[in-house]
């Protein structure tokens, strides 16, 4: 088989894959939003998103961003591990996850690919994410993200340029790490046409566990 071949397989599999992951992730937070016994309009004001937007995401019609799963997380009052992986480990000591390369729950958006590291233990104090970054304009981005936590990232591949609503951008080249506070408003854009991964991680999904505030806006 010929090397474009393979490309074209791997993209097409890539595909199915990331559209079966919205679907597992829509019937995950229907399930999840009957079980606590709320409608559509109370997760709406649970989670101060949209109904609309949230009608989309249980009809698979759109990818919800990082702020809205934290947004749902908190409404559902659940970990936000376990929307993206509904079987976990139970909370004890001595727990451990090992996620081998190419591995990792599968999320995709207009801007970032994620792979969800370690999901099947809950209660993590943090999310860490593989996330490969597609904008290479800010104009990509609707609004800048915010939302509850604090935030780490090194870059493994490609440069980045962060951006913030407090600094001026900030490239960054692979070896780079930042450090951040989640509620000043950012995004990530790749600054050069390379692939550009980054190690991401943050701490908002445990403060969405515990009712702290989040993104009150849909940041879609």
């Amino acid at each position: 088989m010929k090397p474009s071949q393979q490309n074209e397989q791997r993209t097409a599999h890539g595909r199915r894959e990331a559209q079966h992951a919205v679907l597992r992730l829509a019937q995950t937070i229907r399930a999840l939003r009957r079980a606590a016994g709320l409608n559509l309009q109370e997760l709406a004001r649970l989670s101060g998103l949209a109904t609309s937007t949230l009608s989309k995401i249980e009809n698979h019609q759109i990818s919800p961003t990082f702020d809205t799963l934290v947004a749902i997380a908190r409404g559902l009052d659940v970990d936000l591990g376990t929307l993206v992986s509904p079987v976990q480990s139970v909370n004890k000591s001595g727990r451990r996850a090992v996620v081998r390369d190419g591995q990792g729950t599968k999320h995709e958006t207009p801007v970032y690919d994620y792979a969800f590291l370690c999901t099947e233990i809950s209660n993590k104090k943090f999310i860490p994410l593989l996330t490969t970054i597609k904008a290479h304009e800010i104009e990509a981005f609707p609004a800048l993200s915010t939302h509850d936590g604090e935030e780490f990232f090194y870059v493994l591949t490609g440069q980045v340029m962060l951006h913030t609503d407090m600094y001026e951008p900030t490239l960054l080249n692979p070896g780079d790490c930042i450090y951040f506070d989640s509620t000043m408003g950012h995004a990530l854009v790749a600054a050069g046409q390379e692939e550009t991964k980054v190690l991401w991680i943050s701490s908002s999904a445990d403060r969405a566990r515990t009712g702290g505030p989040g993104s009150n806006r849909d940041p879609k």
